[in-house]
């Protein structure tokens, strides 16, 4: 039996450790890690025991051979200072000891990262969020990140203390220096009694960073005590200002999350002014922010530019109809790759905002996950159709949300894979025009949880998407497996049906060849009757050109339905077919359905 070359957590030890009265007889105890205190010690790890008390940087681990290294790492004291152990040490369980002896949590990394980065990042985001302002020392956080500074590339900064001391009482130019309020050629002549909000500069901070690749970073207090005041949570004009002065540095940056801070649209431009030459940045995240219509417009000026930036996150803000329109036309821009767009929660951009969203599909956005859920969609018309679309019937009778939805999705053959439209009100019949639009798109996720859908549309849409997403698993490859979670949107078809039928193969057939639906049970035979999706509206072409005629070519361009190469989006479809599959019974023998007409039930879906 050896000694455990690291040590385990005290609530593991406590959960696991034998009581002595449930054992009395038992004499090896394999939680006994003193168990051979009483031996007497070799003359090796005596003189190793004794070399890490004193150790300050020598000998060099590489003068000790395998075994003695190993016992010397797990003898030597944590507190040892860090710059003696980083310039010696690289040893990964080291460096996971290091860890657990200071933070009692596990870290949310990969298995593959090493323990010194996680050590590194933890250590510096821990100084900046507990370093008040008045003891901000430029030196000594310059000297901080050449120490730690080469070991960061993910730093997460979850709370930060402002300045909150009278101005006043700022005497000295070096304490002018160290809040970042104060500057040598600032000339406004400010009030007596003006409190100072502003955070730690962060420019230092982060310049020096040089593999810096991921920031999340949240303007806040996680703790006020008994001295909690709305004012703690500002996010000032010149906190944003040095944060970008910082981000113009990290030339490695990938991923940007700015979440849970009092952001408004004067200072997004500053944050995105920092970003402007970031070329390999690929995400961006200003979740639970206060960016309106002018900053919206600010992201969405900023992602034409940004070739790179393949998601954006801007979930729970204030901006409306006018900020999704600035979004929809940049979505559409040559020089955007956006391939997922989070509008989760911006409950101010109702169906008026979405529908632009919708446009922007339709022209041929490369979208392809969309998250609009909590956006305030309501069931009945627009106020005002978006630009871009057109109505056959009249201008004053624009179509409703959910039938640019419906219409942008299943009509034109769109990358867009995922779509989340949970907590709205879609309502009907567009919820029967939009599930069976899914059936005729290539959407494999789907979320459709209190949308405002009738039971049997959001089953069908969701068994569509499963259907789907077990086609493209098959293409792959995978092995075909009829598991519960897979298969589950199927079922629930059959079930709410009451249909005794495959529903893999129900699923299928309503994604697949949604114009022959018909299935047998025990009650009679189900007609799902087929009906074209309404054709009293249309999408304009992003391009500026003249059409020969409406009604002889689809208004979308080419035909791009993946169900027919010839289908003609605006003339309706003159013809429904009716078919009947026949039934199986449990061991898949053939079943002759039941002939009595009093028992069939026709349902009709809306689909091309």
């Amino acid at each position: 039996m050896l000694n455990l070359p690291e040590s385990i957590s005290r609530s593991t030890y406590f959960t696991y450790m034998q009581s002595e009265n449930l054992e009395p007889a038992r004499k090896l105890k394999s939680e006994n890690f003193d168990w051979d205190a009483q031996h007497p010690k070799s003359l090796v790890s005596i003189c190793i025991t004794k070399l890490a008390e004193s150790w300050i940087g020598y000998p060099k681990l590489e003068e000790l051979i395998a075994k003695d290294r190993e016992l010397f790492l797990q003898v030597l004291d944590t507190n040892v200072p860090l710059q003696i152990l980083a310039d010696n040490i690289k040893s990964n369980m080291f460096w996971r000891k290091c860890y657990y002896s200071k933070w009692i949590e596990a870290p949310l990394v990969s298995k593959d990262k090493k323990w010194i980065n996680i050590f590194m990042e933890k250590y510096y985001s821990d100084i900046l969020e507990n370093l008040n302002p008045r003891h901000y020392d430029p030196e000594k956080v310059t000297t901080l990140v050449k120490l730690c500074g080469p070991y960061i590339q993910t730093l997460s900064i979850r709370s930060l203390i402002p300045s909150d001391i009278p101005i006043q009482r700022i005497t000295s130019p070096e304490m002018a220096d160290l809040v970042t309020s104060q500057r040598k050629t600032e000339t406004k002549v400010l009030q007596k009694n003006k409190i100072c909000r502003d955070h730690i500069s962060l420019h230092a901070a982060l310049g020096s960073l040089i593999n810096l690749v991921e920031l999340h970073i949240t303007y806040q207090l996680k703790a006020t005590g008994t001295d909690y005041r709305c004012d703690q949570f500002q996010f000032t004009n010149n906190d944003a200002k040095n944060l970008s002065r910082g981000l113009e540095k990290c030339a490695l940056l990938r991923i940007l999350r700015i979440t849970r801070t009092d952001m408004n649209c004067q200072k997004v431009k500053y944050i995105l002014r920092g970003l402007s030459e970031k070329e390999h940045l690929e995400t961006l995240d200003f979740s639970h922010c206060k960016i309106g219509d002018d900053g919206a417009a600010s992201i969405a000026k900023f992602i034409t530019r940004s070739d790179n930036l393949r998601n954006l996150k801007i979930a729970d803000n204030i901006f409306g109809p006018f900020g999704a329109e600035s979004i929809a036309h940049a979505l559409n821009n040559s020089g955007c790759g956006i391939r997922s767009l989070d509008l989760s929660l911006n409950t101010n951009l109702g169906s008026e905002g979405i529908a632009h969203i919708a446009v922007s599909i339709a022209r041929g956005c490369s979208l392809t996950e969309l998250n609009i859920s909590g956006c305030g969609i309501k069931p009945g018309p627009l106020k005002k159709a978006p630009i871009g679309v057109w109505s056959a019937t009249s201008a004053e009778n624009p179509p409703t949300c959910g039938d640019l939805l419906a219409r942008a999705i299943g009509l034109v053959k769109t990358p867009l894979r995922s779509l989340d439209i949970s907590v709205n009100n879609i309502g009907t019949p567009s919820d029967n025009t939009l599930s069976n639009a899914i059936c005729l798109s290539y959407i494999t996720d789907v979320n459709l949880k209190r949308s405002g859908m009738v039971p049997l549309s959001m089953a069908i849409a969701e068994s569509a998407a499963a259907a789907q997403r077990l086609r493209k698993e098959a293409e792959k490859g995978i092995k075909f497996r009829r598991s519960a979670g897979r298969v589950l949107q199927a079922r629930r078809v059959a079930k709410g049906m009451n249909i005794d039928a495959d529903p893999i193969l129900l699923a299928q057939q309503l994604s697949a060849r949604p114009s022959i639906v018909s299935v047998a049970s025990e009650e009679g035979v189900y007609n799902i009757q087929t009906q074209p999706l309404p054709t009293d509206f249309g999408f304009v072409p992003a391009f500026k050109s003249p059409l020969p005629s409406s009604r002889a070519s689809s208004i979308t361009g080419p035909p791009t339905s993946r169900r027919s190469s010839h289908h003609i989006i605006l003339e309706p479809v003159k013809e429904v077919r009716r078919t009947a599959l026949i039934r199986r019974g449990s061991d898949g023998s053939l079943l002759q359905p039941r002939s009595n007409e009093d028992n069939e039930r026709h349902i009709k879906i809306f689909v091309s």
